[in-house]
């Protein structure tokens, strides 16, 4: 897994590239804190160009979501493609993420 990080008027925007699964649990975290470091109004997870996201990947959104809400921000998931759109559906995280096609 890659990322791109911008921010923009209270918004962290990151796009992820490739595969979120158990490999970039460390990884994630850091980026993670950092996001939380910056206390934005709203993080957006773009993730179009993710190729797939394994259950564990499914937990660091999950996790992500509870960090994000604790600073008081709002977390969407942005553009889900293929398996990964497939996964959100199967999980009902659309339940309870809010996902921008």
């Amino acid at each position: 897994m890659s990322y791109r990080f911008s921010e923009q008027s209270g918004t962290v925007t990151v796009t992820f590239t490739g595969q979120m699964n158990f490999t970039v649990n460390v990884e994630f975290r850091e980026l993670l804190a950092n996001i939380v470091a910056k206390r934005p109004q709203a993080v957006v997870f773009d993730l179009s160009e993710l190729t797939m996201i394994d259950s564990v990947g499914l937990g660091l959104l999950y996790i992500a979501q509870e960090d994000v809400a604790a600073i008081g921000a709002k977390l969407s998931l942005a553009r889900p493609k293929d398996k990964v759109a497939r996964l959100l559906e199967l999980t009902e995280a659309a339940k309870t993420f809010e996902i921008i096609p």
